[in-house]
């Protein structure tokens, strides 16, 4: 599984899938993002404090609670509502904007990544600005699945 937590705006990203969570307050407040790679991951601090290497993310698994129960809401409302094409771009450019949020990361100075990797994930970020120019799909078949081909794949 990778988990992607960002306190700040509330947004948890489970396995590719982004949804904004209700409430983050019971996390420390310190923490500014938890990042989870299958059987590791780190704590990143807004004050400064070097990045915290983790080896359980069970402390951590109302989030994954919380995720799932902002899922299944987002996917209640969608059945609820007769979605307009309107509707569905905006939900596509909503998703979309969460992907780059989750990337933000990548593109700050303190980055720990690369200049090659940084790269990567600048094209990355680029084609997800593109798409509403380059997809090939409806709105409506991009917001019903992450994973279509129209999107780009994220470095790894």
């Amino acid at each position: 599984m990778r988990l992607t937590v960002v306190v700040e705006d509330k947004l948890v990203v489970k396995d590719n899938e982004a949804y904004e969570v209700e409430s983050l307050s019971y996390l420390d407040a310190n923490i500014n993002a938890i990042q989870w790679y299958e059987d590791k991951g780190e704590i990143e601090y807004l004050d400064g404090t070097e990045n915290l290497s983790i080896t359980d993310i069970s402390p951590y698994n109302q989030v994954l609670t919380d995720w799932q129960t902002a899922k299944t809401k987002y996917e209640e409302d969608i059945k609820e509502k007769a979605l307009t094409a309107e509707d569905f771009e905006n939900l596509f450019r909503h998703n979309r904007n969460l992907m780059l949020t989750e990337s933000d990361w990548t593109q700050a100075n303190d980055s720990p990544l690369t200049d090659t990797k940084k790269e990567e994930w600048k094209v990355y970020r680029q084609a997800l600005r593109d798409m509403p120019t380059t997809k090939t799909a409806s709105y409506e078949t991009l917001v019903e699945n992450l994973n279509h081909s129209d999107y780009p794949t994220k470095p790894s």
